[in-house]
């Protein structure tokens, strides 16, 4: 987790890679994120090197299965929310855009 926030990936974003990716709980990643910012905040050695990057594939497929389940299920606010979770990742691979103006 400490690679995704170092990173730059939104503490939300994480938590819902984390949930996804290790089975846990929303609220479980939140803590988990919140204790990984603590110790970044304290520590003075730059980026993790041993995290591993964040995968756009595997988190799109990751969320799509979970999608088809709920969707199996008839889970709506389930469904609702990975909707917005894929969306979310989809936007992880957009290139950045950047103003060329020096007023921005």
């Amino acid at each position: 987790m400490r690679g995704w926030l170092e990173s730059g990936i939104r503490p939300s974003d994480a938590a819902t890679q984390a949930s996804v990716r290790f089975q846990i709980s929303r609220s479980t990643a939140y803590e988990d994120i919140k204790k990984v910012s603590a110790e970044i905040d304290m520590s003075d050695d730059g980026p993790a090197q041993q995290d591993e990057t964040v995968c756009q594939v595997s988190v799109m497929a990751s969320l799509q299965y979970h999608f088809n389940i709920a969707a199996a299920t008839g889970d709506v606010k389930a469904m609702a929310q990975l909707v917005t979770a894929i969306d979310r990742a989809k936007r992880w691979g957009a290139p950045v855009q950047t103003s060329a103006s020096p007023f921005a």
